[in-house]
């Protein structure tokens, strides 16, 4: 069914405020941007207001401005008028002594057809081979990443990673808290309603519950810092009884569905948002001696370590890494030991390491059924369930000890504790 014209002007409406508080969201995070909007310029002496965009944001330290231009659907004779406005738009910034950027952006629930028009824009656009004065042109989550990823980009790896990785999480958050998504998912004629982040929201459920149907609630809960009701603090405090650190939770984000018939779905999701989609993240630090005791509470029943002297072994083998830190220093029968021996046990360890399945000091809502992971590049997401993730790193690449991780240890934490990197893709 087509949209009648007041449907379109609540749409277009409704498209520029879910922009705003997107923008609003990311500006107010960094220190080192600034938001402007609405945006309206004029040539020196003619109308100061004749030629508009949605929104400006400046990057202070590069002399830089990015143009952002929404619409509702996308019309070619709307963007060849949007086109006229960015081009002189572009000059009286040059004349400012600002560089300029230019981006169309569509709500993240468009239209097929408009998308699939969209990309056809983005094409021209990159290949060059037509007149235009947008430099991309995308989808607002998709906007979403490239913002954090050009804001982070100047930061030292370790904040950069943090940073990304909270962003992950809070949008994640976000689109299940966001009532849009579920107007949107229940009604598909529905023409005025729009999301900036509906995209991420579908693709989790379709890859977590395909056959859920229509939704009555949703709701989710994240484990930082800046969330202080009870489930939240639960999802974060990792307890026990000697109130020592034991590492960190891996539910990032729990969320809680109930379709139409009352059935409440929970999927507790590691969130993994890579500043780079190059390497191995790291996925879990801990000592030795938690590893082999939780690993002795959980052992599976057909393991080879079910036999006490291979148990021992394996054991004096872990530690002795742990103490060195290298499998270089390790005693070589140690080392030959862990490389014969270890892989018998990586399905428990892609479970302990990635989920926190098994793992003694973390409840039911910290361990993780969930992985999702962010492409840096383009801030689509790869959702994956407990099975799926064994099976990919199963059958994928095999690394130190024939384990899919790579082994080493924290910085400055060598012989107390042991790191493990993780591919993610």
């Amino acid at each position: 069914m087509e949209s009648t014209n007041g449907e379109k002007a609540k749409a277009g409406v409704n498209t520029s405020k879910e922009l705003l508080e997107l923008l609003n969201q990311l500006v107010n995070k960094f220190s080192k941007v600034t938001l402007h909007t609405p945006v309206e310029y004029g040539e020196k002496g003619k109308d100061k207001k004749q030629f508009k965009a949605n929104a400006q944001i400046d990057f202070t330290e590069e002399d830089l401005a990015w143009l952002i231009d929404v619409s509702s659907s996308f019309r070619s004779d709307r963007v060849k008028g949007k086109e006229f406005d960015i081009e002189h738009i572009k000059q009286i910034l040059i004349n400012k002594g600002l560089d300029s950027e230019a981006y169309f952006v569509l709500p993240d629930n468009a239209k097929s057809k408009d998308v699939k028009e969209l990309q056809k824009f983005e094409q021209h656009i990159n290949k060059q081979d037509r007149v235009t004065y947008f430099d991309g042109a995308m989808l607002m989550n998709a906007f979403r990443n490239m913002l954090e990823q050009k804001v982070t980009e100047k930061m030292k790896q370790g904040q950069r990673s943090n940073i990304l990785g909270n962003a992950g999480e809070e949008i994640l958050r976000l689109a299940f808290n966001n009532p849009n998504n579920l107007k949107i998912w229940n009604n598909s004629n529905d023409h005025t309603t729009q999301s900036s982040n509906y995209s991420l929201f579908k693709s989790v459920l379709e890859n977590l519950a395909p056959s859920i149907g229509k939704i009555k609630s949703s709701v989710a809960y994240g484990s930082s810092k800046g969330e202080k009701d009870l489930i939240s603090e639960n999802l974060r405090v990792v307890k026990s009884a000697d109130k020592k650190s034991h590492g960190k939770p891996k539910t990032d984000v729990l969320i809680s569905v109930i379709n139409e018939q009352g059935e409440n779905d929970i999927f507790k999701v590691s969130v993994k948002q890579p500043s780079s989609n190059r390497g191995k993240v790291t996925i879990h630090e801990g000592s030795v001696e938690q590893l082999l005791a939780d690993l002795k509470l959980s052992l599976p029943n057909n393991s080879k370590f079910i036999n006490t002297d291979l148990f021992s072994k394996l054991s004096r083998a872990l530690r002795d890494f742990q103490s060195k830190g290298s499998k270089k220093e390790m005693v070589k029968e140690n080392l030959q030991f862990l490389n014969d021996n270890l892989s018998d046990l990586n399905k428990w360890l892609i479970d302990y390491f990635i989920f926190g399945i098994n793992n003694s000091y973390l409840n039911k809502n910290q361990q993780a059924n969930a992985l999702l992971v962010f492409d840096p590049n383009t801030g689509k997401c790869k959702v994956r369930n407990v099975i799926e993730e064994e099976n990919r790193l199963l059958t994928g690449k095999k690394t130190t000890f024939g384990t899919p991780f790579s082994w080493t240890y924290p910085s400055k934490k060598r012989g107390k504790k042991i790191q493990i990197k993780g591919p993610i893709d």
